[in-house]
């Protein structure tokens, strides 16, 4: 992945070999139902796989940060596949859109998303923090792994149903056909993981880790970065799913990875870098997820209130000069 002359149209060509369970995109009923679309996204199938592609090159882009993945995200792939180079300035007059990309290639905080990576275990430094960045094979199979798989039950003629020594499972009684797809698809890795051959080849640290992040996590990234809530009613549903999942932080940052990656391929035209990021995603608030990410997986191993003051410390060193320094705690600590 992180080969310079390894490029997007390889990787094309690699996941679509190595991730049978593409494939399943394009199942639709025997039957056909009248006003009744195959995919509960309420998109085609075409459109929920080019979706899935969507989600894996951006995986692809942020694996190569520092070599052309910045390119790549913010401006898309020419018609040789090759990542588009940073307009100049003629290129911007009555081109909106450009602009747009050019401000998000300019002002991303690049390293961030590529510590994101070295967080989850995905990317190591050789030698330590600074050194050379190289793939951390299983942990990014495992990522690969996901993204093919982790919207195929919004096909819903694969929706499972409970069997009856399973139920009843999350709120579905035997015999229920799961209807919600990310429950699905945590009912079929537990309990039938061979049908889903990607995942069933992964050895069981990444296979723990990757049913994590299909866990109900019910966290509002928004009222963290707008400050609407208050450190319980923020994280307290998911610290309880951390603690139960026995998940550790680079399973945390491997969960926003995905998280990530996921809305990075919402608009399904992945060979156009990520619009749903770069055109259609308030900077600024992207900005705060992004700078969100290294402090969040510390919910492992620190309670909602140390993590919240963190994450206000961290955002407040961003946001200097404009701001003064934060003020020393009270002697004693906070009361």
């Amino acid at each position: 992945l992180r080969h310079r002359d390894y490029g997007l149209r390889d990787y094309y060509v690699d996941v679509r070999q190595a991730f049978p369970e593409l494939q399943l995109y394009t199942v639709t009923r025997e039957e056909y139902k009248a006003g009744h679309r195959d995919i509960s996204s309420g998109l085609t199938p075409d459109e929920e796989y080019r979706r899935t592609l969507g989600a894996l090159f951006a995986l692809y882009w942020l694996a190569r940060v520092g070599i052309d993945g910045e390119c790549g995200l913010s401006f898309g792939v020419d018609d040789d596949w090759a990542p588009r180079k940073i307009p100049e300035q003629e290129d911007l007059d009555g081109s909106a859109a450009l602009k747009k990309r050019l401000t998000f290639y300019c002002n991303t905080p690049w390293k961030k998303l590529l510590q994101l990576l070295v967080d989850a275990g995905m990317l190591t430094e050789r030698g330590g923090r600074g050194g050379a960045v190289e793939v951390a094979v299983p942990r990014m199979c495992a990522m690969l792994a996901l993204t093919a798989i982790h919207d195929v039950f919004k096909v819903e003629a694969l929706l499972p149903r409970v069997r009856p020594e399973h139920a009843p499972f999350k709120g579905f009684a035997a015999g229920d056909v799961i209807n919600d797809h990310d429950v699905a698809m945590y009912y079929v890795l537990d309990h039938f993981p061979e049908a889903l051959p990607s995942f069933a080849g992964l050895d069981a640290t990444q296979r723990h880790s990757v049913l994590f992040t299909q866990s109900k996590m019910s966290f509002n990234h928004g009222w963290l970065v707008q400050a609407e809530a208050p450190p319980h009613a923020l994280f307290a549903r998911f610290k309880r799913v951390i603690m139960a999942g026995e998940a550790n932080p680079p399973d945390v940052s491997f969960y926003f990875v995905h998280w990530l990656t996921d809305l990075a391929g919402a608009v399904p035209n992945p060979l156009d870098g990520s619009e749903r990021l770069v055109l259609g995603f308030p900077y600024q608030v992207l900005g705060s997820f992004i700078t969100s990410f290294s402090v969040l997986s510390a919910l492992a191993t620190q309670t909602e209130t140390e993590v919240f003051e963190t994450y206000l410390e961290s955002y407040w060193r961003d946001a200097a000069p404009r701001l003064r320094l934060p003020p020393p705690p009270p002697p004693g600590g906070a009361p």
